[in-house]
């Protein structure tokens, strides 16, 4: 199988990335957030982390800045209801660190801010893991996954911001995610006035 792929980046979308190796172009679907942040890379040699899964005879790729995150991605798959989907948006909104204190801490609103993932999902996934994460990822695999992504901090700071105003997890990261595209250069404070006024809009 294979284990990471290195070439040319040659474009990126809403989830997934588009990489030349060896003459064949790959879609990679990816978590939004990292396809966002590899956009700056778009033209260059990257390396992703990837796992390949077949399934009614449809073949996908899914690819990962690190190692750990490709390693997490795993672990939620083994979770029940959970597929390549869920466990993607889990990790648009988490980095590797982030969704193993909220795992451990048994934190069901937080995970509920990942869409698609309500009470009981988030219930069952920190039954099924609580116990599983601290035995299949040490402490080093937890730090080094857990700065990745630049821009998750962002993301999740103006996040819980909207959720303290009412709003709902999902809806809120998506607002959030909506004006971080195409605004990454502002700061918190006016994100987050760009994310009220979109969703006010809605």
């Amino acid at each position: 199988m294979l284990d990471y792929i290195s070439g040319r980046l040659m474009a990126t979308a809403s989830g997934k990335a588009i990489l030349e190796a060896g003459g064949v172009g790959l879609s990679i679907e990816m978590p939004p957030v990292e396809n966002r942040v590899l956009q700056a890379s778009v033209g260059q040699e990257v390396t992703l982390y990837t796992k390949m899964i077949i399934k009614d005879e449809e073949i996908n790729l899914y690819g990962f800045q690190s190692a750990e995150e490709r390693k997490l991605f795993n672990l939620l798959l083994t979770v029940s209801g959970f597929g390549p989907r869920l466990a993607l948006s889990l990790l648009s909104i988490f980095s590797v660190s982030e969704l193993y204190i909220a795992v451990l801490e048994e934190n069901i609103p937080q995970l509920c801010r990942a869409h698609g993932v309500g009470r009981k999902a988030a219930q069952r996934l920190v039954f099924e893991l609580k116990e599983k994460l601290p035995k299949a990822m040490s402490a080093e695999e937890v730090a080094a996954g857990a700065d990745v992504l630049s821009g998750v901090s962002v993301v999740d700071d103006i996040t819980e911001a909207l959720c303290a105003l009412g709003y709902s997890g999902p809806e809120a990261a998506a607002a959030v995610n909506k004006v971080l595209d195409s605004n990454r250069e502002l700061s918190r404070e006016e994100l987050l006035k760009l994310a009220l006024k979109s969703m006010a809009n809605n």
